[in-house]
């Protein structure tokens, strides 16, 4: 990864203080309650070997209502925030975070299927994986995670140093923005 101080004070500020808190909140605002067990078990067995630094839970919390990709959905598929928040609320009702691995990756597998929709009351398939975008974007996000994937970091304030800053600019052309560059 490129060294921090090479980076613009903004994009410096975002990965110091992803490294210091790991995305942790104090409490969780959105699933905190009695749907941060059902969401933390999950993002467990979704995402296994996770370092514990990762509060992935405390990013898909902070980041319920940010659009991932196009962000359309299906008729009758609720926004993802609320969408989250019935999954969650429905593997709360059912004990979940209480069950053994096995049954937990038993429902997961009925849910990525698409077959425990009657089950939980809800597109189970569609928050399942709308859970999974949000945790490996949070993943992905994180400095710590970079290194292993080769990752360099963010780009630089002008872009990548192995572009011109001409070859930035004709890039950026017509983008709001453009002429700062």
């Amino acid at each position: 990864m490129k060294r921090i101080e090479t980076l613009g004070e903004r994009e410096r500020a975002i990965v110091e203080e992803r490294l210091r808190t790991g995305y942790r909140q104090e409490r969780l605002a959105r699933f905190g309650g009695e749907l941060e067990r059902p969401l933390r078990a999950l993002l467990g067995r979704l995402l296994p070997g996770v370092s514990t630094q990762l509060d992935l839970a405390a990013f898909v919390d902070a980041h319920a209502d940010d659009p991932i990709g196009r962000g359309d959905r299906a008729p009758g598929i609720p926004p993802a925030p609320v969408l989250l928040h019935r999954g969650l609320e429905a593997l709360a009702q059912r004990g979940f975070a209480g069950t053994s691995a096995e049954e937990q990756d038993a429902l997961i597998g009925r849910m990525r299927r698409g077959e425990a929709d009657d089950e939980l009351g809800l597109p189970a398939k569609e928050f399942v994986d709308r859970l999974l975008s949000k945790a490996v974007a949070g993943y992905l996000a994180h400095p710590s995670t970079w290194e292993r994937i080769g990752f360099n970091g963010p780009a630089y304030p002008e872009g990548y140093a192995w572009i011109s800053r001409g070859a930035v600019a004709r890039r950026h052309e017509g983008f709001v923005g453009a002429d700062r560059l």
